[in-house]
């Protein structure tokens, strides 16, 4: 099957690339000052379907980081205990 990708678009510092296979769309987002992708592995039906998840996606992630930074600095000054570090910090 070909496989066409559009460029690179930048959003919130992660670069996106959406993918086509078929019919389907994939994205794949490239965290900044990192080589590899990341992706949920779903097919979308459209172009724009598969951009606004990849930005979702983004969101998503960026906020994951910022609260374990945060989580990083309370647990260094003994303002949560290990058990709320994991709490906050693990995700499913």
């Amino acid at each position: 099957m070909p496989e066409t990708q559009s460029e690179s678009l930048l959003y919130n510092g992660w670069h996106i690339e959406i993918v086509q296979r078929g019919d389907r769309f994939f994205f794949q987002c490239y965290p900044p000052e990192l080589l590899d992708f990341c992706n949920d592995a779903v097919a979308y039906g459209s172009y724009r379907e598969a951009f606004i998840a990849a930005c979702h996606f983004v969101d998503r992630e960026t906020a994951i980081l910022a609260l374990i930074s945060q989580a990083n600095v309370w647990l260094e000054n003994c303002r949560i205990s290990e058990a709320e570090y994991w709490n906050l910090t693990t995700f499913a």
